[in-house]
């Protein structure tokens, strides 16, 4: 009888171990679980940063070729001032080539 209340004894003794680690691992499951939603929303915030960076690049791009353009149209306005009024032609065509080119962008702009 003696031997059999032993045996109980330990296997109580093991059992409540068991319950203090369960409790222990729960906790540190449940922290685990928080650090996780943490990072997740770390990870989305970066995401959407990324993409605001992504536009702000491409409207950067775009003013870029847009001043490009500006500053062809100005250099061939010096020249129509400068040149005489013979080469007017030449300049035209220049202008028609230079409104295809910005039609061309503006097409591929809107794709």
């Amino acid at each position: 009888m003696v031997d059999m209340e032993q045996r109980l004894g330990l296997i109580k003794e093991k059992v409540l171990k068991l319950v203090h680690k369960n409790r222990a691992l729960e906790v540190q499951n449940n922290a685990l679980l928080q650090e996780v939603d943490l990072l997740k929303g770390r990870l989305s915030d970066s995401e959407e940063q990324r993409a605001l960076n992504e536009n702000i690049i491409q409207i950067q791009k775009n003013t870029i070729n847009d001043l490009t353009e500006q500053n062809k149209l100005i250099k061939i306005a010096k020249e129509m001032s400068n040149e005489s009024s013979s080469s007017n032609h030449d300049l035209k065509i220049k202008i028609n080539e230079l409104v295809r080119d910005i039609d061309r962008c503006i097409d591929l702009l809107n794709e």
